[in-house]
């Protein structure tokens, strides 16, 4: 295959990242209109880390220290959070940039490496999720992250080398083992994805010098965060690993595994892959069609894990398929021009998604403030429509065909108790950062403001508007358990929910723990309680 120029892969990147940098900044604030509940999640934890808390040691999650730390070293340099957000971005961007350089020249043809390099940019720096959606939102960017982390991975370790020796296993074994700690430290999903990979890949290589080099790497990454964060973070991170993957709150976010392999809208990209891996190895590429194929199950976990489910690595199956063609003209002509078919097939089925995230920094330039409030206190220039801030939408869980026959088949949930009174079965909709405002607001106004609050509900940014405070131990996005109720000096129930079901399963637990609680203040919003100790209320 013909090589493509080093100097003008870099600069076509550098490129991409730097023009995405200046308009996510030019315009001078970030205009999300939707997501604001995952939105918050993240302004949450960037906060907190900001003011020298360790995910997993202060707050439990079971996203990685790198999931927001590029964001949240620029909110410690005094930026706004907007612009923050974009810089953050533009930091990750720097810092995969010279492996995916490595990435592409080394594996790919002239042309595919451009599109490579220039895709994994996109990845790093959209402001939109990975999805065809072209709407801005400031949510998931890591996965966006990961995404990109994982595709150079696998990009060294299925694809063929050009070049061999000492020098070039060096620079692969530097790129996987650093490549599979960032992604043990943004979201250990995608890390399981890749690993399995990557050892095959080392040990059909028979490369023990880029085996050794990506373990010294991946040492030397654990070491650091060790040293700054203190030996027992590890464990807390696998707690809370644990603990969200025995819960039943979020089993899964969007589809089914079976929907996610063979639905509807995942049948063709999965016949693609399918008959990738079996062209490759009719062209003589045995090995990467091995590794191709042991790629599978990670990637399909990976997308059946993440919400939206979006199949994004069709974009890595493009360009392998595209990469593996053999040389026109031989006696693999036939499987070559299978591998060509399934390629661009591939890059055609995911390039609404590329498109979205590649026009989503120029959407945000042109953004106007107009019918926009700003939605943090502080001036972090983050603007959503004011509708979408302050028309709060509920749902109401009522039976159909109330007074018939066929009411029976639609009967209401069963009614949450608190105190042996019944709540609504109210859930909320739309209008968080209104919701959120306002009960801080009114219980900052009133004698229990302040105090750290543990929320019997999915969603905990209530502090973030300073009627209360951050609860220590607590999780930004609820996932199962009582996180820290052990310093929760009040709990707060709302009376609308954004997960009723997480609303009864609080209150369950709670009950079962043998925690009194004691009604200090009620109104049309919320319920707030003392939390008395099973100790305290057995007496």
């Amino acid at each position: 295959m013909k090589r493509s120029d080093p100097v003008t892969l870099a600069a076509a990147m550098a490129a991409v990242l730097g023009l995405a940098t200046w308009a996510g900044l030019a315009r001078g604030g970030l205009y999300p209109v939707m997501h604001e509940g995952d939105m918050l999640h993240m302004v949450q934890i960037v906060l907190r880390e900001a003011a020298g808390e360790w995910p997993h040691l202060d707050f439990m999650t079971p996203l990685g220290v790198l999931a927001f730390a590029p964001v949240t070293l620029f909110v410690r340099l005094g930026w706004p959070l907007a612009e923050a957000f974009v810089l953050g971005q533009a930091l990750v961007g720097v810092v995969i940039l010279p492996a995916a350089w490595w990435a592409g020249l080394g594996r790919l043809p002239r042309g595919w490496a451009h599109l490579f390099g220039a895709g994994i940019m996109v990845l790093v720096v959209a402001l939109v999720p990975a999805t065809p959606d072209p709407d801005i939102s400031l949510s998931m960017n890591y996965n966006r992250w990961a995404w990109a982390l994982l595709f150079v991975v696998l990009v060294v370790a299925v694809l063929p080398a050009r070049w061999a020796g000492p020098r070039a296993r060096l620079g692969d074994g530097l790129v996987l083992g650093l490549g599979l700690a960032a992604l043990a430290l943004i979201k250990v999903t995608f890390f399981l994805a890749a690993a399995p990979v990557v050892v095959l890949a080392l040990w059909l290589g028979r490369d023990r010098l880029g085996a050794i080099v990506a373990l010294a790497a991946g040492l030397a990454v654990t070491l650091a965060v060790t040293m700054a964060a203190g030996p027992m973070i590890w464990p807390a991170y696998l707690g809370d690993l644990g603990a969200v993957a025995s819960t039943e709150v979020r089993a899964y976010p969007s589809a089914s595994l079976p929907d996610v392999v063979a639905g509807t809208a995942a049948r063709v990209g999965s016949l693609l892959y399918l008959a990738a891996v079996i062209l490759a190895r009719r062209a003589g590429q045995a090995r990467a069609g091995l590794l191709l194929l042991a790629a599978a199950p990670g990637l399909v976990y990976v997308t059946y894990q993440n919400f939206g489910n979006d199949p994004v690595w069709l974009f890595f199956l493009g360009l392998a398929a595209l990469a593996l063609r053999p040389v026109p003209g031989g006696r693999h002509a036939g499987p070559g021009q299978g591998l060509t078919v399934a390629g661009w097939g591939a890059l055609l089925l995911v390039a609404p998604v590329f498109m979205a995230m590649a026009e989503s920094p120029l959407r945000n330039l042109a953004a106007g403030e107009a019918g926009r409030v700003e939605i943090l206190p502080g001036n972090q220039g983050i603007w959503m429509p004011d509708d979408r801030v302050a028309h709060v939408q509920t749902r109401v869980s009522r039976a159909l065909f109330a007074g018939e026959p066929a009411a029976q088949a639609h009967t209401l949930p069963e009614p949450t108790l608190l105190l042996g009174q019944p709540l609504e079965n109210c859930r909320l909709i739309s209008g968080l950062v209104g919701w959120f405002r306002t009960v801080s607001d009114d219980i900052g106004a009133s004698e229990f403001g302040g105090r750290p609050v543990l929320v019997a509900d999915m969603l905990n940014a209530y502090w973030l508007y300073g009627g209360v405070a951050p609860l220590p131990g607590g999780a930004p996005w609820y996932y199962g358990g009582l996180p820290g109720v052990e310093v929760a000096e009040l709990l707060l129930v709302p009376q609308c929910a954004t997960r009723p079901d997480v609303r009864a399963r609080v209150l369950r637990e709670l009950a079962d723990g043998g925690f009194g609680l004691t009604e200090l203040r009620r109104t049309p919003d919320y319920v707030l309680l003392a939390i008395r100790p099973a100790a305290e209320s057995a007496r």
